[in-house]
Parts: C-alpha cells; structure tokens; sequence
C-alpha cells in the first residue's frame, strides 16, 4: 500500500504543477511556420533526444510534457467520477435499506434497468448527450457506476439495522440523521472508501476509451487523445513508438498504484 501512496502522490504533485504551467506542451510555432514540408518533419516526431527525452509529436510538443499534462485530466475525471458513483450510490444505498417497501422496490427497478445496459455502452450514449469535455465525461462515468456501490450498501444498512447498539439507539428516541452519521456512515465507510479506488480505476480507463472514440476530452491533453493520435497517425506502422508507449506507461502505473491502495484498504478492512 506504501507503494501505491507513494505513486499517487507523485501524480499528485505532477497534476498541482501541470495546472501552475509547468508542463505547456506548446506547439512549435517553427513546424507551423516552416513552407518546406521537409523541414517540417525535423521538428514534427522527433525521436527521443537530449531536449525532448521522450520525442515530439506531430505539432512538435514534447511528449513528455503532453503526458504529463495528461495526469491532471486523468486524476480529475477519476476523483469527480468515482465521487458521483460513490455519493449516489451510498445515498440511494442507505434509502433502500434504511427505509424499505416501496421506496426499496423503486430502487431496485431502476439499478437493475441501469445494470441490464451494458455500462460503457451507457457512459457513451451519456457523454454524447452531455456533450463531452470534462462535464459530460465525470456524470457520465458516475451517473452509470453507481449501481454496484448501492447493492453493497444497501445490503450492509439492513444487516447493520438489527445491530443491538443501534436498536438500543431507536428506543432512546435518536432521530435517522443521527443515526445515520453517528452509526451507518463510520461503519459504511470501508466499503465506501474502496469502492471510491475501484471507480477511480474505471472511470480512468472508461475517459481513456471516450476520447479514443472522440468523444471525450476533446480540446484537451488527455491520454486517451495520444492514443487516438498515434491510432490516427499510425505511429506504430511508421515505428514512431514513443507516444502510445508513454500514454500507456503513464496509465498503467496509476492504475497499478491504485490498485496497492485498493488492496491495503481491502485488508485493513478485513482485519
């Protein structure tokens, strides 16, 4: 788990200097202004050198800077996405076990039509309708994954319902907000904070598949925009490996770092 905290602190610390300008990944204006399309090509895909350690693209930009600033827009959409997914569904997990009947049967109607679809299905059909960008893609990741987080909540509320404090509770008159901060939520919280990791994890790779499509952070320097550049550009067929190799590299760390997190808040929970 150390592992995992050291590395996404490290993200951390990039996304803080990415939004204070540290990382411009300009464009180079020489490549945009060059007539001879030959000279271009000197300073468009330039392999990895002294001055740019990871190549250029085909504007020029130093991948790395581009990568980097792709940490900023990965690390936001996780936390906003994985916020909506765990804020809707410990709220409508809680209703349904706390409160029952017919509030509980409504819930469940409309987590198993949200479940039947299949979910990246759903999340495009939503980020298209929301129109993209930052906005379209976080709702749209979130209003879709909450599901799973409202099964396992609800079925912990109505175990946590028959507890003998919380009963005791009941009989001494405290009221269902109290009972719910002082007693539901710091039991709840476990399944609640690795739930979080697991869907920062999805709606990481859910954004990285959007902007493949195209219909994601557009406008923005994502990594899913330097896979679908390469993709476009056919880096590969043209041996230019350096940007699908840095995107992917940069994606599955985080994704590995996430995971430790994921683990060591699983065992902590078990213990």
């Amino acid at each position: 788990m150390k592992f995992g905290l050291i590395i996404l602190a490290l993200y951390l610390l990039i996304a803080l200097l990415g939004s204070f300008g540290m990382f411009p990944a300009e464009i180079d204006l020489k490549l945009l202004n060059s007539s001879d399309g030959h000279a271009a090509q000197v300073f468009a895909y330039a392999s990895p050198n002294s001055s740019a350690w990871l190549g250029t693209d085909q504007l020029g930009r130093d991948v790395l800077e581009v990568t980097l600033q792709g940490v900023r827009v990965a690390l936001s959409v996780g936390f906003l996405a994985a916020g909506v997914a765990v804020l809707l569904g410990a709220l409508f997990g809680i209703l349904a076990g706390w409160y029952g009947g017919r509030l509980d049967s409504f819930l469940l109607w409309i987590s198993g039509s949200v479940a039947a679809i299949p979910g990246i299905l759903l999340v495009l059909v939503l980020s298209w309708m929301l129109g993209g960008g930052y906005l379209g893609v976080f709702l749209a990741i979130g209003l879709v994954s909450w599901v799973g987080i409202y099964r396992l909540v609800r079925v912990e509320v109505q175990r946590l319902q028959n507890e003998p404090y919380l009963l005791a509770a009941k009989l001494h008159g405290a009221s269902t907000p109290f009972l719910v901060m002082r007693h539901l939520l710091p039991n709840l919280s476990p399944i609640l904070l690795t739930q979080f990791v697991l869907h920062f994890l999805y709606a990481i790779k859910a954004e990285a598949i959007l902007s493949f499509l195209g219909i994601g952070m557009q406008g923005h320097l994502s990594w899913g925009t330097m896979i679908a550049d390469a993709w476009a550009f056919n880096d590969l067929g043209n041996d230019r490996w350096w940007r699908l190799t840095a995107a992917t590299l940069a994606m599955a760390l985080l994704v590995l770092a996430m995971q430790r997190v994921a683990m060591g808040l699983s065992e902590r929970k078990i213990r």
